[in-house]
């Protein structure tokens, strides 16, 4: 992958330049059928991330031009887990450790200008599960379930501060929870109720600054099909949040002025309609 830079605005000196990244990758995974239904799989590999245009966009501190000392991350990551198919219901689970070398991370945050750096070593491990599951003709549920634990492995500068190993990567909850369950009673209509929850979340590096508190919110949805001939038309209506809950929704991490909290909407809908034609 290579990055170009032409600067054509020159009054505050020419930011003009270029990278190159380049890297194999190679991967590996062996799986294992002991049943039709039940299968077992292990897998390794190596993973290479450039920086994004927006990570390269500026320059540490007060420097303009772009941050062309930026190096890509590079990770070692591997797998194992199961596949099984139980009557009606699906299951697929996972186990998986990922290390990373030179992660890019936020340096620091204010005024709408936010600039990158490689950090040293941090390590994620985490296990995931997913469940889908035909409860009758007209019910269904799904789950999906991730515990992830994603640390600094090594120490390092950013800024004034020192981040020292066994810190928690902000931004990154440790535990996120989806959970649906659909009725459809006749083939033209579907309604659902989802659900959600995700832990809190550090907002900057030292893990000092409050956390993003915890939050779970419900939606609703509802679909409606007709079939014409060759036509088929579509109805969808959507609400989200429906308990109006008042949450953090996002944030920046390592913001300089400390604001790092983004209010999530409170409840709102959505309703579309589309149609297809089959030649």
């Amino acid at each position: 992958m290579q990055m170009d830079v032409d600067d054509q605005f020159l009054s505050n000196g020419d930011a003009s330049g270029n990278k190159t990244y380049q890297k194999n990758t190679p991967s590996m995974s062996v799986m294992y059928a002991f049943t039709p239904d039940l299968h077992a799989y292990i897998s390794a590999g190596k993973g290479f991330e450039t920086p994004t245009q927006a990570e390269l966009a500026y320059a540490p501190g007060n420097a303009e031009g772009f941050n062309f000392g930026l190096k890509p991350s590079e990770s070692t990551q591997y797998e194992m887990g199961v596949k099984a198919q139980l009557n009606n219901t699906r299951i697929n689970a996972a186990i998986f450790q990922i290390t990373t070398e030179d992660e890019l991370v936020v340096q620091q945050s204010i005024g709408g200008r936010t600039s990158y750096q490689n950090a040293g070593r941090t390590l994620r491990r985490g296990f995931e599960l997913g469940v889908e599951s035909q409860l009758s003709d007209h019910w269904s549920t799904s789950l999906a379930y991730t515990r992830l634990h994603a640390t600094y492995d090594s120490d390092f500068t950013s800024g004034a501060n020192t981040i020292d190993k066994g810190n928690y990567l902000p931004g990154v909850p440790q535990t996120t929870l989806f959970a649906e369950l659909n009725w459809k009673p006749r083939d033209w209509v579907s309604t659902a109720i989802e659900g959600m929850y995700r832990s809190k979340v550090y907002v900057e590096d030292t893990n000092q600054q409050h956390a993003a508190p915890a939050y779970s919110v419900f939606n609703w949805r509802a679909r409606f099909e007709q079939k014409v001939e060759h036509w088929t038309f579509h109805q969808t209506l959507r609400l989200d949040n429906l308990l109006d809950r008042q949450y953090v929704g996002s944030v920046i991490v390592g913001d300089g002025n400390n604001r790092y909290y983004e209010a999530a909407p409170g409840r709102s809908w959505y309703a579309g309609a589309g149609a297809q034609y089959q030649f």
